[in-house]
């Protein structure tokens, strides 16, 4: 019993060491190197393997030892090509020939020179077929192929097994063929997998893609067929001088409108820094103010800050307004009965931190979620391109961003950006993601 007990752990330690080896390989070079390079990594997982499981054998009858070799042996020669399946034929027998020159070494190469021949044949079909089940056919008639090599040799050589030798022997080509099934199985379904996640990821680029051309094609049409109206109309004789200048300010109007829309994508596809300098936080805060207040007077929200020491970030002027006021000027319009936008000015370790609340509508999870996405708004006749662009850029400037929410009660965005404690330092001219 203490014999059987031993032969399953060293059938679960072979079965490890192979299992690791080609998980390592299918999980993180799979897909990633040429195909030279695929033929190596194969050769070398493949060898390490055969090489373990020949070091960790069983014995179900003295002087005759067993292992798990013929598995990588033929994984290998049958992902990786003949080849491949020569190295592995060498390293397999010079390895034996190092742990004992003897009668079996002589059969051992009789045994791994027919399987190879036939795994030249079989490599082929294996490698062009693409259906799970004829693959794992061809594999298990190989390795049955090699069983009956291996008892045919075990024959003729009269080896006298005892009833538990054969209970082990029964056992362990048994249970090689069911691995051999589940090894060849989970390879193709990560293969399968990986595939499906690579095609996942380009139809997620190509949705994006769509999401920004309709949106960009959707908004930049208004205004030009505005412009394209007015401009009809000026062709009218019988307009007047007075009416003429009205149509063509409104179709510059229009114009500026599209393209104002276009700088927005241009700055969220790249949002880079150009004009860095030194902003104290507390000052530009102050102008933001003196931005938004009329807007917020006019609609009946009362706009509260809270001055603090002066803290200073790195970072473009415009573009730290543009994010701000997009901020503010939404958490304005998400009041809808008058309210409360508060501004907040604090450091926190190394970090300046704004944060803009108000008291209006608030956002669920899956708003929040979605925020900063291509084409999404919470707005009826937004287009998502301000939030899109502070997003962009608040990344840009090395920050990051925030957001948390109560429907009925109010949200809240909080900006983290480096802070610069050395004003006298060297500042860049440009940075961006």
């Amino acid at each position: 019993m203490n014999e059987l007990i031993f032969d399953l752990q060293i059938f679960l330690l072979n079965v490890s060491f192979i299992f690791l080896l080609f998980f390592i390989h299918h999980k993180y070079i799979e897909g990633k190197i040429n195909k030279v390079s695929k033929e190596i990594f194969i050769s070398v997982i493949s060898a390490v393997s055969i090489l373990l499981c020949m070091s960790f054998p069983f014995s179900p009858s003295p002087g005759f030892f067993f292992d798990y070799r013929l598995i990588p042996f033929i994984i290998g020669a049958l992902y990786g090509g003949r080849k491949v399946g020569f190295f592995l034929l060498l390293v397999l027998l010079s390895y034996r020939f190092m742990i004992s020159y003897d009668a079996g070494f002589y059969s051992s190469v009789i045994i791994y020179l027919l399987i190879f021949f036939i795994l030249c044949v079989i490599s082929p079909h294996f490698n062009k077929t693409t259906q799970l089940k004829r693959k794992i056919i061809l594999a298990i008639v190989t390795n049955i192929v090699g069983i009956i090599i291996l008892l045919t040799v075990i024959y003729f050589f009269k080896i006298n097994l005892s009833t538990l030798g054969w209970f082990s022997l029964t056992f362990f080509y048994t249970s090689q063929i069911i691995v051999m099934f589940f090894f060849i199985h989970f390879i193709e379904r990560a293969k399968r997998e990986s595939i499906v996640l690579s095609e996942l990821k380009e139809l997620v680029k190509l949705k994006v893609v769509s999401e920004i051309a309709a949106s960009i094609s959707h908004e930049v049409r208004n205004p030009l067929t505005v412009t394209k109206g007015f401009l009809q109309l000026l062709q009218d004789r019988t307009v007047t001088e007075e009416k003429k200048d009205f149509y063509i300010k409104l179709s510059l109007d229009e114009l500026e409108r599209a393209e104002g829309i276009i700088s927005d994508y241009l700055t969220f596809a790249k949002p880079s820094l150009e004009n860095i300098e030194l902003l104290e936080l507390n000052t530009q805060i102050q102008y933001i103010l003196k931005v938004i207040t009329p807007y917020a007077t006019m609609r009946g929200v009362h706009v509260n800050f809270e001055k603090t020491k002066d803290i200073t970030i790195v970072g473009e002027r415009q573009k730290l307004h543009q994010c701000l006021i997009n901020i503010a000027k939404n958490a304005i319009e998400a009041m809808t009965d008058r309210g409360e936008l508060k501004i907040t000015l604090n450091s926190r370790e190394e970090s300046a931190i704004i944060s803009i609340t108000d008291t209006g509508i608030g956002m669920n999870e899956e708003q929040i979620r979605r925020l900063g996405t291509p084409y999404y708004s919470t707005k009826t006749t937004g287009t998502g391109l301000g939030t899109m662009v502070v997003f962009s850029i608040i990344k840009a400037m090395r920050g990051e961003i925030s957001v948390t929410s109560k429907t009925g009660i109010g949200t809240t965005f909080t900006i983290a950006l480096p802070q610069v404690h050395d004003e006298k330092r060297l500042i860049p001219q440009s940075y961006s993601i």
